[in-house]
């Protein structure tokens, strides 16, 4: 019959009276978890190394990439200069060409209107006029369309309303428009003045 063997630990050091005090206790556990702390540490501290240099090379291929694209925004400069300055010129030139559109044509227009024909808005355009007005002679509203029609500076008449008043009565509210510049060499529309039943009363 096999007897089991007893494992028995015999310390023959002689315990220091010191680590049974406080500040021995704290002292043998300090000493105990210290090691685990101190590994940690390192171990965040080459953390720390390994992230650095990831992000030194992302930060490098940032500026590089700010670099290129900077170049390539600078190398645009003098065309958005240019473009500007071309926009510029050119609302400058269509203010010009509007100021001497507006000296031409009133007057025209008021050679060619009958006195009895009232405008009561005139929009003037570079290269388009629109009027609107009033009359209560549909005589008068006719002159005034080939009036329009046979002058040499006016083209394209278009004839957009012609209606009587709902506000005045025995009133012929119209609204015209013509071009100021022969846009083709063909020859413009006429336009057919437009009759309605209570036009033909007046």
């Amino acid at each position: 019959m096999k007897q089991k063997l007893v494992h028995f630990n015999i310390n023959l050091l002689p315990k220091d009276p010191f680590f049974e005090t406080i500040i021995g206790k704290t002292l043998k556990w300090a000493l105990s978890i210290g090691r685990y702390i101190v590994i940690f540490t390192e171990l965040v501290v080459i953390g720390s190394f390994a992230t650095r240099f990831s992000l030194d090379r992302q930060v490098t291929d940032l500026n590089s990439s700010i670099a290129q694209k900077q170049s390539i925004v600078q190398s645009y400069g003098d065309l958005e200069n240019s473009v500007r300055t071309a926009q510029s010129k050119i609302d400058s030139y269509q203010q010009i060409e509007q100021q001497k559109n507006i000296i031409d044509v009133f007057p025209r227009l008021s050679e060619i209107t009958p006195r009895d024909v009232l405008l009561t808005d005139l929009i003037i355009k570079p290269t388009e006029v629109s009027l609107g007005g009033t009359t209560r002679s549909q005589n008068s509203l006719n002159l005034l369309i080939n009036n329009i029609q046979l002058s040499p500076y006016f083209f394209n008449v278009t004839v957009d309303r012609i209606e009587t008043s709902p506000d005045q009565i025995n009133v012929i509210v119209f609204r015209l428009r013509a071009d100021t510049e022969k846009v083709s060499a063909s020859p413009a529309p006429r336009a057919t003045p437009a009759t309605t039943p209570t036009d033909q009363s007046l």
